[in-house]
């Protein structure tokens, strides 16, 4: 089985609801500030962007100093289970801002807390350089 340890069963109906549940949740982080993050991200959460590497505080304190964007989406969606309770995201984001687009494939590893939740252990942006 490679080093996935892969849910049986996991196909169909199972496999979309897992990908769109989590893709929910990139839509909010996405379309939210601090307060988003401060929900879903685990407390040691590492989130890598274009030349950082942040923990939980300082990804909040970002978003909250951040603009946002005008206008996002998502596409090219792939999403894998690693476990009962671990599952990995991988998407094509575009998103608009004033005079900036930005482009870049993002990953996102979730793990459930005690109550179920998906929470945000992981995150890397990998920006697209045109050309």
């Amino acid at each position: 089985m490679g080093i996935f340890e892969f849910v049986s069963g996991l196909a169909g109906e199972e496999a979309i609801g897992l990908a769109e549940t989590l893709l929910d949740i990139e839509r909010e982080l996405a379309g939210g500030g601090g307060s988003a993050y401060r929900r879903r991200l685990c407390e040691d959460a590492i989130v890598i962007v274009p030349g950082r590497a942040l923990d939980k505080r300082a990804t909040v304190a970002a978003m909250d100093a951040s603009p946002g964007w005008d206008a996002f989406w998502m596409e090219e969606s792939r999403s894998l289970r690693l476990g009962a309770g671990a599952a990995m995201l991988t998407y094509r984001f575009h998103g608009r801002r004033a005079d900036l687009d930005y482009e870049a494939i993002l990953s996102s590893t979730y793990v459930k807390d005690p109550s179920g939740a998906w929470k945000l252990a992981f995150h890397q942006q990998t920006p697209i350089v045109p050309g």
